[in-house]
């Protein structure tokens, strides 16, 4: 089973149109944007024709930065940082997959993600000697983690139509228009000449 971790994001979307993953995971892990998340990957998991899960493991007591509501971790550069939120989803989906013929966690990292030590090739490396402890058949890869945004969008063909119903809010259930995600995703929307009015 090869599996993708899917928020509904650009990002995301574009990986699963390129790679086909037999499964989609969305995790509701108690940020604030959830409901927004949930909604845009359910609707593009549709659209996708591609099976979707969803799993719930609230760990917002727990979280750091805008997509929970608080301020900054103090070892953190962005607004949005979660320390520790990537190895969280990354062992939630391996819990989840592990005895059903796992075989691969992608995660959606850019190159612009490396301001996040769960961004940088070094982590996706580490993470996946660390699940590669407990099931020595499994991988997590990042097949976009040398690329920006815009060129995983070229790179994965997915139609503009597809990518209008993303969403990438960090702070609200629907875009807030001000947050690193709402801007990055109408700068990548800009460079792919997509009207956003």
């Amino acid at each position: 089973m090869r599996v993708l971790l899917f928020s509904g994001g650009v990002e995301s979307t574009a990986l699963a149109y390129w790679q086909r993953p037999d499964l989609l995971l969305t995790i509701d892990y108690g940020q604030r944007p959830a409901a927004g998340e949930l909604r845009a990957a359910s609707h593009l998991a549709q659209q996708l024709d591609l099976p979707q899960e969803v799993v719930t493991a609230n760990v917002a007591a727990l979280g750091a930065g805008d997509m929970v509501g608080r301020g900054m971790a103090s070892h953190s550069k962005v607004s949005e940082a979660w320390p520790f939120r990537n190895q969280f989803l990354v062992t939630v989906a391996a819990m989840a997959c592990a005895d059903r013929g796992l075989k691969e966690i992608a995660v959606g990292t850019v190159i612009t993600d490396r301001v996040h030590p769960d961004g940088n090739p070094e982590f996706v490396t580490a993470i996946d000697a660390l699940i590669r402890c407990e099931l020595p058949d499994a991988r997590v890869t990042a097949p976009a983690i040398n690329m920006t945004t815009v060129q995983l969008v070229h790179e994965s063909g997915v139609p503009h139509s597809l990518l209008r119903w993303t969403f990438s809010c960090h702070r609200e259930t629907v875009g807030c228009g001000l947050c690193r995600g709402c801007t990055k995703t109408l700068e990548t929307f800009a460079a792919l000449g997509l009207n956003t009015a």
